[in-house]
């Protein structure tokens, strides 16, 4: 599949690519490959987008930290004017190094240790949201220790099943995350909030999935989530919030058409709107937590060719052609995990027609394809540089050191500037804590 530009990528003279006025290859030599990308113009356009689309009705935006969690990226989302939302004490500390105030930061997490819940009361975090009954009295424990109140919110369980992958589903009630409402434990644990005398139940929250073309399941969340929170508002401080998730999808490949988002947030906003209107309640502030939304198409991952090889298949052709890059599963491990599907482009050889199939392979010692039908120049070649489109998200955040290798770089280029945000791990960033034999 072929590749198309994105935010401010475009062609210099040569036929070569730029992304924020600078040559890739001028990046990639600077900076090394594989190489994170990030496009500061289109991620503050994204933002600004979303946040746009919120202002009619008073709306939030959160940034859902776990998409790109670098602190660079979320001091772009921040100065946006978007809050976050962190589901880990890292990504916590990331958010707050970024210059979050923790007044504009919910906690999430299915899992939380006493450590985390103690350090979301300690400095103040705006909401932490509960995801279980048992977490409750922890929280309570750790604000009494603290000697502060705490403003909670719950996560629900709706019982919506999205049309995504799997392994992205979170909304259907077999699920680990959120508090049922059908079995009544999200009631139950309304209830066990309120006999808490340091905890404020002060909204809901919901989540159905990831990656979602149109907003028919977040819609429908969002308004199970509003209808719990007016049958129940008497466990309630006060009904001062409904979260209604992110999910909101991004194209990958051609063919991929994301409902717009102005559309899908003026249906969440109705649905929600109509549960509080037939109560005779006013309308809560209703907060939005796109993740990869914000920053998904505003990130690109450049890769050398380090090979390229033609082996013997039972086809039309009689051949496939791999392309070997200097990068893989280590640094994008989602096609891996869930089948997810991205373009890539010659940066080398724009202008070139990309009209011939490749298999895009990545270095490690498993069968890590990147991209299974790549549309690139028939001349590609060792030593080309490629760029894969739509990393922004899930890559960085879900990197590792498998076979050992360092963790890439990235860059958020803007107005012809690169600015490092991230460092290249070296063999010793990768041993730092182990210990060795003795």
């Amino acid at each position: 599949m072929f590749a198309r530009f994105q935010g401010t990528q475009a062609a210099d003279a040569s036929g070569c690519l730029t992304i924020g006025g600078l040559p890739a290859e001028h990046l990639a030599s600077t900076f090394g490959t594989p190489l994170y990308v990030i496009d500061g113009a289109e991620v503050r356009a994204r933002c600004r987008e979303f946040l746009a689309a919120v202002k009619p009705f008073g709306g939030r935006v959160a940034y859902a930290a776990k998409a790109n969690p670098a602190i660079g990226v979320l001091n772009l989302v921040h100065e946006e004017g978007c809050d976050a939302d962190v589901a880990s004490e890292g990504e916590l500390e990331a958010a707050l190094r970024a210059g979050y105030p923790p007044e504009r930061i919910h906690l999430h997490g299915n899992a939380k240790s006493d450590g985390e819940l103690r350090r979301a009361v300690e400095v103040g975090i705006g909401a932490v949201v509960i995801d279980s009954l048992l977490e409750v009295p922890r929280l309570a424990r750790a604000c009494t220790e603290v000697g502060r109140d705490q403003r909670v919110m719950l996560r629900l369980a709706p019982g919506v099943d999205p049309v995504t992958h799997e392994a992205i589903r979170t909304g259907q009630e077999d699920s680990k995350f959120g508090l049922n409402i059908s079995s009544g434990a999200a009631l139950e644990a309304a209830e066990a909030v309120a006999s808490e005398q340091r905890l404020l139940l002060v909204g809901v929250h919901v989540h159905v999935g990831s990656q979602l073309m149109d907003a028919d399941a977040i819609v429908d969340g969002a308004r199970r989530a509003a209808e719990f929170a007016v049958s129940a508002r008497e466990a309630f401080h006060e009904v001062e919030e409904v979260i209604a998730g992110g999910g909101f999808g991004i194209p990958y490949v051609p063919g991929e058409a994301p409902c717009p988002i102005g559309e899908s947030v003026h249906r969440v906003a109705a649905a929600v709107r109509g549960e509080f209107d037939r109560a005779g309640l006013p309308m809560p502030t209703l907060t939005f937590e796109p993740g990869r939304y914000l920053v998904g198409t505003g990130g690109a991952t450049l890769y050398r060719v380090m090979v390229r090889k033609s082996v013997p298949v039972q086809s039309a052709t009689g051949e496939r052609t791999y392309l070997s890059v200097d990068g893989g599963m280590a640094d994008n491990p989602r096609p891996q995990m869930y089948g997810a599907r991205y373009t890539a482009m010659n940066a080398s050889r724009l202008c070139e027609p990309h009209d011939s199939e490749f298999r895009v392979a990545g270095r490690h010692c498993e069968t890590d394809t990147l991209i299974p039908e790549a549309m690139l120049p028939e001349g590609t070649e060792a030593g080309d540089l490629l760029c894969v489109q739509g990393t922004g998200a899930y890559n960085f955040a879900m990197a590792s050191n498998y076979n050992r290798y360092p963790r890439p770089a990235m860059v958020i280029v803007e107005d012809g500037e690169a600015r490092l945000v991230v460092r290249r791990e070296t063999l010793e960033d990768i041993f730092r804590c182990e210990e060795e034999a003795r």
